[in-house]
């Protein structure tokens, strides 16, 4: 513990996102003074750059939802009281000045069940509702005006915010109290005590390549997200001996990665005359049936034979009438939302080489190295199914059946791209991170991705209202610890 501390306060709050401007709001107006430390130029996190939905669960029953979704990897008891929050999470966001909408989803070719539960055969589903913030189009999406919305109370407030000072590691006295942190301002290294209490809310690690490769399943993974989330938080608090779980937990979409792009960007198609297929030109799934928080499963399937993940990349095929429906890229979410505009009828992205067009599936095939022949049956099987109302192979419903049909033929290659990664430090329904043992560290709270509840299936909306529900209680249990000097 250094001899003198260079800056000074109650609670510390290590990363300016959705969680912690919640936690900071909340010790503030419990008494505390605050100190929030980013280590981007500006914060947000993913919170202004997801799309914003909030879950407000309709009664405690959804509770029996959440449970089989986690699939044992989360307590009940902390399921529970986030269940009992959440339902206050309008009433919390009315308090900070704000108004709800119900979520009115993107139309696609994937499942869609708009405000409601992704999972809709599961008990206790039916008590789920999305709500985005209400704006207007001027102040931006949703996830956008959330970030406003809080960002100005959070301003209100007059609550110190360090930009450009990202948080080193944590501070433990000799009984293992965490009273401080080290950060890094202007390339040196600074001590900020904290008299009561350290909140972690940095995120997770969508862009740790070596965390990533080490945790989950598909192999490589890109990320639509806040490239700052580098796993800063779960080395801090794996070196002052907190446990970790949900390490393999994630939430994936589908995106295509630009070489001249950190981040990905999330790929939607507006019309079903589309396939995906293999790095060998094979069909391989129902394209209109998958989850859209859950398509890492489709593309974690390892060939113990060819020693390989073969469909890691897949390449997405698709006819002029897709081409022209609309933007692969809507640009409602994602890293790249306000760096790169998609053009409306992807035509740019042609140009750039982003999107291969041909005129022959033998030039297609060439261009994507494919087995000519393979991809040809594939394409040829696939329109017939189309003509006949009934995809003998993957069973897509007659409504979505629509053929792939040239020229032009299109072809993107698609990775599997992180909305978010849940794991991180364990922690109790007290927002308290735990160590190894299940007992916990002094003084150090955690909240948002960052060690998210969510340990198997994501339920879109989740963490957002996770944020919430486990920013304001880890801010009002910090505020309320008694200055240790």
């Amino acid at each position: 513990m250094p001899e003198r501390f260079d800056i000074e306060s109650d609670v510390v709050v290590v990363g300016y996102g959705a969680a912690g401007a919640v936690a900071a709001i909340t010790a503030h107006d419990n008494g505390a003074g605050v100190l929030l430390l980013e280590k981007m130029p500006a914060g947000g996190g993913n919170s202004r750059v997801c799309g914003g939905n909030i879950i407000v669960p309709q009664s405690i029953e959804f509770a029996k939802y959440l449970k089989t979704l986690s699939h044992g990897t989360t307590e009940p008891e902390i399921i529970e009281k986030f269940v009992e929050d959440a339902m206050k999470n309008g009433d919390w966001i009315r308090g900070m000045g704000g108004d709800f909408t119900v979520f009115a989803p993107l139309r696609v070719a994937y499942p869609s069940t708009g405000a409601k539960a992704s999972f809709p055969q599961v008990p206790g589903s039916e008590q789920m509702v999305k709500y985005n913030v209400k704006g207007t189009e001027a102040e931006g999406p949703p996830g956008q005006r959330l970030f406003n919305l809080l960002s100005r109370n959070v301003e209100l407030r007059g609550i110190k915010i360090m930009t450009d000072t990202p948080a080193k590691e944590l501070i433990p006295n000799q009984r293992g109290d965490i009273v401080g942190v080290i950060a890094e301002r202007e390339g040196k290294r600074i001590s900020i005590k904290a008299r009561k209490a350290v909140i972690l809310t940095c995120g997770g690690f969508e862009y740790d390549e070596a965390m990533k490769w080490d945790n989950l399943p598909p192999k490589p993974v890109y990320a639509h997200g806040n490239p700052g989330n580098t796993g800063d938080g779960i080395r801090m608090a794996q070196k002052v001996g907190a446990g970790l779980w949900h390490m393999t937990s994630l939430s994936c979409a589908i995106g295509f990665k630009a070489p001249e792009f950190e981040a990905s960007f999330g790929i939607s198609f507006l019309s079903p005359a589309f396939i995906f297929v293999d790095k060998h030109g094979r069909r391989f799934v129902d394209e209109t049936g998958i989850e859209v928080h859950e398509f890492w499963r489709i593309f974690s399937l390892f060939d113990t034979y060819r020693m390989e993940f073969p469909r890691i990349p897949l390449y997405a095929i698709f006819s002029e009438e897709t081409r022209r429906r609309g933007p692969l890229n809507p640009g409602t979410s994602g890293f790249n939302r306000n760096r790169y505009k998609w053009s409306l009828d992807n035509s740019q992205e042609i140009a750039k080489g982003w999107i291969t067009s041909t005129q022959s599936i033998a030039e297609l095939s060439s261009r994507i190295s494919m087995d000519q022949s393979i991809l040809e049956t594939t394409i040829t099987n696939y329109n017939e199914y189309c003509k006949a109302g009934r995809d003998a192979d993957f069973g897509r419903v007659k409504e979505k059946l629509r053929a792939v049909v040239g020229p032009p033929y299109y072809a993107i290659q698609l990775w599997p791209c992180l909305l978010n990664t849940q794991g991180g430090p364990r922690r109790d329904g007290e927002s308290r991170v735990l160590d190894p043992d299940g007992k916990p560290i002094p003084r150090l709270y955690a909240a948002g991705e960052l060690g998210s509840i969510w340990g198997y299936l994501y339920q879109g909306a989740n963490n957002i209202g996770e944020c919430i529900v486990f920013g304001k209680i880890a801010g009002k249990n910090a505020a309320a610890e008694k200055p240790w000097l």
